[in-house]
């Protein structure tokens, strides 16, 4: 008996070991424990350089090919923060706080509204926290592109599934149309979704294009490269 006593308890002994060793070895990620975490995420200066317009803003393009027209204006703009929680075991414990720049962009050559959004954030991606901004360009019935995103990384790939784009790098300056333009981004988009109507020849429906963004002006050149032509701006009023 009493060796079968001294059994019993080793074996307890032995039982009680293993589950402290279980739960000191333990990942807090997988049963939703971590300590909670906060992380404010910030559109730089930086970036607003490029893209920030208030209503009113505008700016006016020529076809390098037809010499006609497109006044494009902003009719709505917006700044806010977003604040998130985690919604899985390993992100409950992370909130973020994240910038958003929103604006709706009216075209007098197409008719279209140009909607722009910065991306979305949230704890459940493995990349909330990398400083990365993208510009997101809808058209409703048409499709969306990404002509613009930052960090400025040559050769930084980003897509919708559709449509996908190539930072290609900067200039320091660039003259359009008899203006000089400084710290002027480019940006190739191997198939433009947003650049004709559905009812265009599906042949030339998506072209490669080649978006310029100028820091305090915005876009100011959409290189059609596929057909050898562009809408170059001629004028623009930017109220900040």
């Amino acid at each position: 008996m009493f060796k079968l006593k001294q059994t019993l308890q080793k074996l307890f002994l032995l039982i009680v070991i293993i589950q402290l060793a279980n739960c000191k070895n333990k990942d807090c990620h997988e049963d939703g424990t971590c300590a909670a975490e906060f992380y404010r995420i910030r559109i730089n200066e930086e970036v607003r350089s490029y893209i920030w317009s208030k209503p009113g803003s505008y700016w006016i393009y020529k076809n390098t090919a037809t010499n006609e027209l497109d006044t494009q204006v902003c009719t709505a703009f917006a700044f806010d923060s977003v604040v998130k929680r985690g919604t899985e075991n390993h992100t409950k414990h992370i909130t973020i706080e994240y910038d958003r720049i929103r604006r709706y962009i009216q075209s007098s050559y197409n008719q279209w509204v140009y909607y722009d959004r910065t991306s979305e954030n949230t704890p459940n991606g493995s990349s909330f926290n990398n400083g990365r901004t993208i510009l997101i360009r809808e058209v409703g019935g048409e499709g969306s592109i990404y002509p613009f995103f930052y960090q400025f990384n040559i050769g930084d790939i980003d897509g919708n599934g559709s449509s996908y784009t190539t930072y290609k790098g900067m200039d320091a300056t660039l003259t359009i149309q008899g203006k000089n333009y400084t710290n002027v981004a480019r940006f190739d988009i191997d198939s433009d979704d947003i650049w004709y109507p559905d009812d265009h020849p599906i042949q030339t429906r998506y072209p490669n294009a080649l978006y310029y963004w100028a820091k305090d002006v915005g876009l100011v050149k959409r290189e059609n490269k596929s057909e050898n032509y562009s809408w170059e701006l001629i004028e623009q009023n930017i109220i900040k």
